[in-house]
């Protein structure tokens, strides 16, 4: 089986290659890759593509690439704004995407089956036959780490409990892994961004509202109450209002109503900061007590700001942040927006549901992290990616 691992992780980059090439490749005998590489092909996980044309003596050969149409996966970003689904094909290639409106108004149960509906028809519609192989949905709350129950969520509750996760796993009938979106962000960001998969960093997701992942030596931390790194939760010195309060889109739209300022979004409270520089300074303090407490648990490398409230931030005043911090508490980290920006959680809940159907095939782990993804191919696809539109909508 290891065997077996080894050449489609080399295989699941996407690239066709010949039988010689996977040899040097992968270090394997000539005659274990030409069974595999058989084996292979006779479940049309592979198939046979261009003609490759050599110089000199022996014989040309055939390329051969992994069947992308094999299966398709999908992900799932459900925000308390908006949901995002995309759907894409076994090599990660996006097929078809949506963005929606969050129907809040909904229970668990009635939500979960919009959900399950939103993926099937997409998959029906675009999906061209392939069956779904995999599932994964980044929720914005808290999960426990048995992925069945989630423990908080400040912006969409109804989700809290079982019934949620419950209904929409009945529904879809195929694995479907449960996870929270900023820890999903970060395996983005990790994935297809910049970030080292090796390096110590921290994601701030910052929308509706707040979330902060973590990851070291590789390993993106989970805990078993889902409540690691739910560090919107702290109370902010000497006060009862929560870091969550002040950055978060709808924590700071609150706390601007309480103090009888009236605005349309909170981006206008940032258009204008010599209007509400006494609330932006608040602001600004709560981030930068928030980076202080992750620089002295983790010591991250870098920082990473996602989700719309972060675009409030300019560059100037993120490197501010840096150096307050490191002048506070002695940890030097950059702190730098998303690469990938709002598509950093559908992206990683698509690496999420690849990683369970490769697993499925016998990749093993270890190599699961050594196939070579192509990025740019990934993020071009995804930018020119059909949008589809509910009917109500198009009507």
């Amino acid at each position: 089986m290891s065997n077996r691992s080894t050449v489609l992780a080399a295989l699941l980059s996407g690239h066709e290659m010949d039988r010689q090439q996977l040899i040097r490749d992968t270090g394997l005998s000539r005659a274990t890759v030409f069974r595999i590489v058989d084996d292979l092909m006779s479940g049309q996980l592979v198939l046979e593509r261009r003609r490759i044309l050599r110089e000199g003596p022996g014989r040309n050969s055939t390329a051969v690439g992994f069947n992308g149409r094999s299966a398709v996966v999908c992900g799932v970003d459900l925000g308390g704004t908006h949901c995002r689904v995309l759907v894409s094909d076994a090599l990660g290639r996006p097929l078809i995407r949506s963005r929606d409106a969050t129907p809040r108004q909904l229970p668990a149960e009635a939500l979960a089956r919009w959900v399950a509906e939103r993926i099937s028809g997409l998959v029906r519609d675009h999906g061209a036959g392939i069956p779904l192989h995999a599932v994964t949905i980044g929720l914005p709350g808290a999960v426990a780490g048995d992925s069945k129950t989630v423990v908080g969520s400040h912006n969409l509750e109804q989700i809290q409990g079982t019934a949620f996760i419950a209904e929409v796993s009945r529904l879809l009938r195929v694995p479907t892994i449960i996870a929270n979106d900023s820890n999903l962000a970060l395996l983005g960001e990790r994935q297809y961004g910049s970030l080292p998969e090796s390096e110590t960093a921290v994601l701030l997701s910052m929308g509706t509202g707040l979330g902060v992942a973590i990851s070291i030596n590789g390993q993106i931390l989970t805990g078993a109450g889902g409540l690691l790194g739910e560090f919107g939760r702290l109370r902010l010195p000497g006060r009862t209002h929560r870091l969550r309060d002040l950055i978060s889109g709808a924590g700071l739209a609150a706390y601007a109503r309480d103090r009888g300022i009236d605005v349309a979004s909170t981006s206008s409270l940032f258009a204008d900061r010599e209007k509400y520089g006494a609330l932006l300074h608040e602001v600004d303090e709560a981030i930068t007590h928030l980076v202080s407490i992750v620089a002295l648990a983790y010591e991250p490398r870098t920082v990473v700001l996602t989700g719309g409230f972060s675009d409030s931030f300019t560059g100037a005043a993120l490197h501010r942040i840096s150096d307050e911090v490191a002048a506070t508490v002695g940890v030097r980290t950059v702190i730098k927006k998303s690469a990938l920006g709002d598509s950093a959680g559908l992206l990683g809940a698509m690496a999420s549901s690849l990683s369970r159907l490769y697993t499925a095939l016998g990749v093993s782990p270890d190599h699961l992290a050594s196939i070579d993804v192509d990025r740019e191919q990934i993020l071009g696809q995804l930018e020119s990616c059909a949008i589809d539109e509910p009917k109500e909508r198009k009507e």
